[in-house]
């Protein structure tokens, strides 16, 4: 399972590198160009949930090594 960070770290847990918000959806294309610019990260269409309804996607990613929390 992944650890879920609710604020945001200031540095990735795993290398120390940038930290930016996951967005879930279908992405607009000022999203696509904020993506490559390394300010965002795009997850899947949907979010995921466990059996009680929790959200359990993960919030945060680093751009530098790509870890997901």
């Amino acid at each position: 399972m992944v650890e879920q960070y609710v604020e945001k770290p200031q540095v990735c847990p795993k290398c120390g590198g940038k930290v930016v918000e996951i967005i879930y959806g279908e992405p607009t294309e000022e999203l696509f160009y904020a993506a490559e610019r390394g300010e965002v990260m795009l997850g899947d269409c949907c979010i995921q949930v466990d059996k009680e309804g929790n959200i359990i996607s993960p919030n945060w990613g680093c751009i530098d090594c790509q870890e997901t929390f």
